[in-house]
């Protein structure tokens, strides 16, 4: 990615991703992390997480977003059926690359672009702008896209300006993702919500009500609102799959 006007452009990982990690979103990943600016709600807090991207891709009418900003991606990609011509022809002329998809599709324009990011080697996709849109569908569709990457070997984040939401991996899929570490205040909702059936072994660090070894079932509401006691916490299952969801006091 590259501010308009400016000659250089983000850089982007040419071999694996680092293995270091840090907090962009509020919760540890890998900081070689991709973008996927997508329609819905933003704010101007998203930028910090798009300017620290290895790799930036524009769904649709996140390329809106990003011109309003004066960002260029490094790709835009979508059937464009609610973003502006012009929007996409300018982008086009600074020598993005533009994947234009057919309206009727398999896929969603954020599925695609998580795609390509995947084909690029990438092993973690943050979507900035999935949620809080006039469409609860593909507001649910972005939230199970968690799963569907985690069992590819991707870590996919939604950030948002209320919420930020991640997935807690037991043996199944593809590489576990045991343990997430995140960041907040003593008082900030975390809820862990089971997508498989169950959830096995969910141990908790720093949470008002603690996990000990305890097993969750999916359509139960025991995981939902709890808080976090200090500036850090941490949830860990051993199997099964959930998403858990950090909200702000």
């Amino acid at each position: 990615m590259k501010a308009m006007g400016c000659g250089g452009c983000g850089s982007k990982p040419s071999e694996g991703p680092s293995m270091s990690w840090e907090y962009a979103t509020r919760v540890k990943h890998n900081p070689a992390y991709a973008v996927v600016v997508a329609g819905g709600s933003k704010t101007e807090s998203d930028l910090r997480v798009v300017e620290r991207a290895s790799l930036v891709v524009a769904a649709d009418s996140g390329a809106e977003f990003l011109r309003q900003h004066k960002l260029v991606p490094d790709i835009v990609v979508g059937d464009f059926d609610s973003c502006h011509p012009d929007t996409v022809a300018r982008f086009r002329d600074l020598g993005v690359p533009v994947v234009c998809l057919e309206r009727d599709k398999d896929k969603t324009d954020t599925e695609v672009a998580l795609d390509l990011i995947a084909g690029k080697g990438f092993d973690t996709a943050i979507i900035i702008g999935g949620t809080r849109g006039r469409r609860l569908d593909h507001e649910l569709a972005n939230v199970f896209l968690i799963e569907h990457y985690a069992r590819k070997g991707m870590d996919v984040i939604i950030h948002s300006q209320d919420s930020v939401i991640f997935g807690v991996s037991g043996d199944e899929g593809g590489p576990a993702i045991r343990r997430r570490v995140f960041a907040g205040n003593p008082g900030d909702w975390v809820t862990i919500m089971p997508i498989t059936s169950r959830v096995t072994g969910a141990v908790s660090s720093n949470l008002k009500f603690p996990l000990k070894d305890d097993v969750l079932y999916r359509g139960s509401t025991l995981g939902v609102s709890n808080e976090m006691l200090d500036s850090t916490a941490s949830i860990a299952i051993t199997s099964g799959f959930a998403l858990v969801l950090l909200h702000p006091r």
